[in-house]
């Protein structure tokens, strides 16, 4: 089970909000957008109004403001019906703004009163130091001044990528996959969906442009081998995206072999041939070595090692022992054994039962892990062949 909104790309819809009025312009209201949103090197529009539309009311200036700049306010652009347009700031400048109004960017003495009281504003190239509030204000007669403020937010889309980062089995945690979410403005917001206990460890840094972040998340878990072929998903999600991007990565762990034996049916008889066993291996990189051997250190002549198989041509009772697959990869080594008890004769459903294997129950292989510690193994060999012979066992 896998554990672990958003918002629209900019611009952003416009939400128009009506200023506050100036004493003496109680009639006359500002239009505005209270935020605007825009990507770097992208072009937006400040939408700006005049209402009502009454032809009483003439416009006599209209201006633009920077309001947050440390020298104070600066105007960043002008009209006016005598005089024309200017942009006397030198940030954004003339060579990134404009109005929107044809006839404003006409010029002076050009249109009508009414076409005037459009005073959308223009900004192309969009920069991080564009960033700020923005005041249109309308200078009227007889009204006076009427303003509306807008904030204009400046985003960057970061450019994601998520990788593998291929580890070695260890019992510590470590960081098997990295997710990079690259010149984000604001900073992207980085997690991971996956079926492991793992957790998320974050750094961020400086973006490729000023102003941008970039967001590194690395995936730390446990490296068994279990979670090799895992996949895990690193969901970015930031303003600019319609919706998260989900990007998908399939861990590696390199681990040394597992290994079991299988083929032992619990019917080795004096004189049975073509017996089998088989040394069956999990491991990552594959195996590079085979070894069979026997915990009596005699090794059966008629028993032939073909790498993960055992070949017995005929079973004698020198194969009364256990039986030991050792396998290596690049990694390590690991290793099964098998213990195999010979019968004098074969089993059937008819042999009584005190001729069956100690523990054999339904005739199920026998298959043990030995003690790790020297003295207990040996006790545990001794349990295992030094049963009480029956007349069906060698």
């Amino acid at each position: 089970e896998l554990r672990s909104h958003m918002l629209r790309p900019g611009p952003s819809p416009t939400r128009l909000s009506l200023s506050p009025l100036s004493p003496g312009a109680q009639d006359v209201r500002v239009q505005v957008a209270a935020e605007v949103r825009g990507n770097l090197g992208d072009t937006v529009e400040l939408p700006c109004h005049l209402l009502p539309s009454a032809p009483e009311i003439r416009v006599s200036q209209v201006t633009w403001l920077r309001l947050d700049e440390p020298e104070g306010k600066q105007n960043v652009a002008i009209f006016h019906p005598l005089y024309g347009r200017s942009f006397p700031s030198p940030k954004p400048g003339k060579e990134r703004l404009s109005f929107v109004n044809t006839v404003l960017s006409a010029g002076a003495g050009q249109g009508t009163e009414l076409e005037v009281r459009d005073a959308t504003l223009s900004l192309r190239g969009l920069t991080v130091e564009d960033e700020g509030n923005y005041t249109c204000e309308f200078a009227t007669f007889p009204k006076g001044t009427s303003r509306g403020v807008t904030w204009l937010r400046v985003l960057a889309q970061p450019q994601n990528h998520a990788e593998k980062q291929e580890v070695t089995f260890n019992l510590d945690p470590v960081p098997v996959a990295r997710c990079v979410s690259a010149g984000g403005r604001p900073p992207a917001r980085v997690s991971w969906l996956s079926p492991l206990d793992g957790e998320a460890k974050e750094t961020q840094g400086s973006g490729p442009l000023p102003g941008t972040v970039t967001v590194t998340s690395r995936y730390t878990v446990t490296p068994l081998s279990e979670a090799d072929g895992v996949k895990v998903i690193c969901k970015v999600e930031h303003e600019s995206f319609q919706e998260p991007k989900l990007l998908p990565v399939i861990l590696s762990v390199r681990y040394p072999p597992q290994v079991s034996i299988s083929g032992y049916d619990d019917n080795w008889y004096i004189g049975r041939s073509e017996a089998t066993l088989n040394c069956n291996v999990r491991s990552k990189p594959e195996p590079t070595g085979y070894d069979w051997s026997t915990t009596s250190g005699v090794f059966p002549a008629s028993a032939v090692a073909q790498g993960p198989k055992l070949i017995v041509h005929s079973v004698d009772r020198l194969f009364n022992t256990t039986f030991i697959c050792t396998v290596t990869n690049a990694v390590g080594t690991g290793r099964a054994e098998q213990v195999v008890l010979v019968r004098g004769e074969a089993y059937s459903d008819s042999t009584p039962e005190s001729g069956r294997s100690p523990g054999g129950g339904n005739g199920g292989p026998l298959q043990y892990s030995c003690p790790e510690n020297p003295t207990d193994r040996g006790a545990w060999r001794a349990a295992v062949h030094g049963v009480t012979k029956s007349p069906n066992y060698g």
